[in-house]
């Protein structure tokens, strides 16, 4: 098992900025009222901060821009260029705030990470995961988040928090019925204590919305807490099919 703490948090903190920029853009367009700067440079700094958590998962991160070198191939590279493009964008937005014309913009880009996020984590090793889970996790991962820190309307959070629930107990479930590899995979999840930290800390941030009726900081603090748990399992309980030939690669 490798936690790959760098793409834990690489991964959790991107997917807040891309909640906070989604959130912001809705505001913007919709929202009838000014949307204040901080919001859009909260994205920012979240979406830096997981952009430097990524350099340590690198073997030599002073050459981390020859990541672009396989933009025909690869998803990594490709992830690379949609987040630089995101993080520009973002700047734009954060400079221009109020202005749809730039808060669409960050938005979309931020769409489009979320996209290339989940086909650069579903490769075909990980059969559990090679499919749209990954994207659909990460999703609303970000939405949640978003909607925490960023829209503090308890409606749209409560309903993202519950399908994030639903998804995170339903798919190991799902993966116990597969092959061998997706088998051990659900044990090795549902003997993660992680995991089930993860669940216990997002369904108490639910908890705290329905008794409040209103957003509160502490359930943003929940559900990132939360959030990261979750990814650790992602990538720690994720059994690779060249496992139990010894991980010659």
């Amino acid at each position: 098992m490798t936690y790959e703490f760098p793409l834990v948090f690489f991964t959790v903190l991107t997917q807040l900025g891309i909640g906070l920029a989604l959130a912001a853009a809705w505001k913007t367009c919709f929202g009838g009222a000014a949307v204040p700067r901080r919001l859009w440079l909260a994205a920012l700094v979240a979406t830096l901060a997981g952009l430097v958590a990524s350099l340590f998962h690198l073997g030599a991160p002073l050459r981390a821009v020859t990541a672009l070198n396989g933009l025909g191939h690869s998803w990594l590279s490709r992830e690379g260029l949609v987040f630089g493009l995101f993080v520009l964008l973002l700047l734009l937005a954060a400079l221009r705030p109020g202005r749809a014309v730039t808060a669409l913009p960050a938005a979309l880009a931020g769409l489009a990470a979320l996209v290339v996020q989940g086909f650069t984590y579903a490769p075909v090793s990980l059969p559990a995961v090679s499919n749209g889970f990954p994207l659909l996790l990460f999703a609303l991962t970000a939405l949640t988040l978003g909607t925490a820190f960023g829209a503090k309307t308890p409606g749209p959070q409560r309903l993202t928090i519950c399908l994030l629930l639903v998804v995170l107990l339903i798919v190991p479930c799902l993966w116990a019925s597969g092959s061998a590899v997706m088998q051990e995979t659900a044990a090795l999840w549902r003997q993660s204590a992680g995991f089930w930290a993860g669940l216990v800390l997002t369904a108490a941030a639910l908890v705290l919305s329905l008794v409040r009726r209103t957003a509160a900081p502490a359930q943003g603090v929940l559900l990132f807490c939360g959030a990261l748990l979750v990814r650790v399992t992602f990538f720690s309980a994720t059994v690779h099919t060249a496992t139990h030939l010894g991980m010659p690669y």
